[in-house]
C-alpha cells in the first residue's frame, strides 16, 4: 500500500515539476487564448498559457530575436508571416492533423506558420438609412461621403483594406481609391473609432468584417447588416508559428498540435468572431453572416513586392484620402 501510495506521489510530482508555461504574443483581440482556451489546454496537457498584447507583432520579435521571450506568435497573416520568416524570427511546424483543413485554399502559403481561422472585408451599413446597398465598386461610389475608412497607417483594419485594394487591383490599386474617395466621409483611426461612429449614426457605412454580423443581435439585427461587393471580397487569414529559439519547448509543439483541434476552433469562432478553418460545428449566429461568390488573396509576387512598399504604400494612400 505504501509502494503504490509513493508511487502515486512521484508521478504526481513529476507531472508537476514538468508542466510548462507557453508564453503567447498575440493581438489583445485573442487575449480569450489564456483565459478560455488555456484551461483545455492545462488540463490536457498540464501546461499553462500566459498570453502577452502585442502591438507590431513582428516589430517586437524582431526587437527580442537575440533573448526571445514568446514561444508562440498568433495572429500572423501571409504577410507578417512572410516578414518574419524572412527575419529568422519564427520555425517551421506541420502539425500531424494538418488534414483537418476543410478547404485547401485555406492552407497559408508557408510551412512556418499554420491557419487558425479566416474571415472577409464586408461593408457594415444602416439598413434604416440605405435600404437597397450597392453591389459593387461603382455603385458604391454614387454614395457620396457615407462610408468611414480607417487609416492603414494605424489600423489593421485599414491596412487589410489597402491589401485587398492591391489583391483586387494589382498595380492601379491606387485606381480603387480614388473610385471610392467619392464615398467617403471620414478616414478612421481603427476599426472600433468607426464602430462607435457607425453605431451612433454619423455613417451609415464603414468597412469592417462580414463576422461583424455576429454582434448584430436583437434590435441591431433589424437596423445593421452587412454586404459584399461583387468585384471581390478579400479573405484575410491569422495563423500560429513556433518563434525561433534555441529550445523549443514541449509544451509549445503540443500547442502547434492543437490549433487545428475542435476545442481550440470552436472557442475560437466563439470568442475571435472569424470562420473556422477545419469543419468544426459553429453557433446558428454564422448563419447571419455573408459569404463571398467571388473572393480574392494577395498572390505570392504581391506579397513580395508589399514587404518592400508597404510603408510607401500607406503614405500614397493617405495622400489620396486626404486630397
Amino acid at each position: 500500500m505504501k509502494k503504490i501510495l509513493l508511487t502515486c506521489l512521484f508521478v504526481g510530482g513529476a507531472t508537476t515539476i514538468n508542466a510548462e508555461e507557453i508564453t503567447i504574443y498575440g493581438p489583445s483581440s485573442m487575449k480569450w487564448i489564456e483565459k478560455e482556451y488555456g484551461k483545455v489546454f492545462q488540463k490536457e496537457t498540464g501546461d499553462t498559457i500566459k498570453f502577452v498584447s502585442i502591438d507590431g507583432i513582428v516589430g517586437r520579435l524582431k526587437l527580442e530575436k537575440k533573448r526571445p521571450k514568446a514561444d508562440i506568435v498568433v495572429g500572423l497573416t501571409e504577410l507578417t508571416t512572410e516578414m518574419a520568416k524572412r527575419e529568422g524570427l519564427i520555425l517551421p511546424y506541420v502539425p500531424q492533423n494538418i488534414g483537418n483543413i476543410k478547404n485547401k485554399n485555406f492552407k497559408m502559403s508557408s510551412d512556418y506558420v499554420i491557419p487558425m481561422d479566416y474571415g472577409v472585408l464586408a461593408i457594415n451599413y444602416n439598413k434604416e438609412k440605405i435600404s437597397v446597398p450597392p453591389k459593387n465598386l461603382k455603385e458604391l461610389e454614387k454614395f457620396n461621403k457615407q462610408l468611414m475608412v480607417e487609416n492603414p497607417k494605424v489600423s489593421i483594419t485599414g491596412e487589410e483594406a489597402l491589401q485587398w485594394s492591391i489583391a483586387l487591383y494589382g498595380e492601379n490599386w491606387l485606381e480603387f481609391w480614388k473610385e471610392l474617395k467619392p464615398a467617403i466621409y471620414s478616414v478612421e483611426p481603427g476599426w472600433s473609432e468607426a464602430f462607435a461612429k457607425f453605431t451612433a449614426g454619423e455613417a451609415p457605412m464603414m468597412i469592417g468584417y462580414a463576422t461583424s454580423n455576429l454582434f448584430f443581435t436583437g434590435e441591431d439585427s433589424s437596423k445593421y447588416d452587412s454586404f459584399l461587393l461583387e468585384d471581390g471580397s478579400f479573405i484575410y487569414q491569422e495563423g500560429v508559428s513556433l518563434v525561433n529559439k534555441k529550445e523549443v519547448k514541449a509544451g509549445a509543439k503540443k500547442f502547434m498540435e492543437r490549433v487545428l483541434s475542435d476545442d481550440f476552433q470552436k472557442i475560437m469562432s466563439e470568442e475571435n468572431y472569424m470562420f473556422p478553418v477545419t469543419n468544426v460545428e459553429v453557433s446558428d449566429g454564422f448563419k447571419s453572416v455573408p459569404l463571398p461568390e467571388k473572393s480574392v488573396k494577395l498572390t505570392r509576387e504581391q506579397i513580395d513586392n508589399l514587404i518592400e512598399n508597404l510603408n510607401n504604400y500607406k503614405t500614397q494612400l493617405i495622400e489620396v484620402l486626404k486630397n
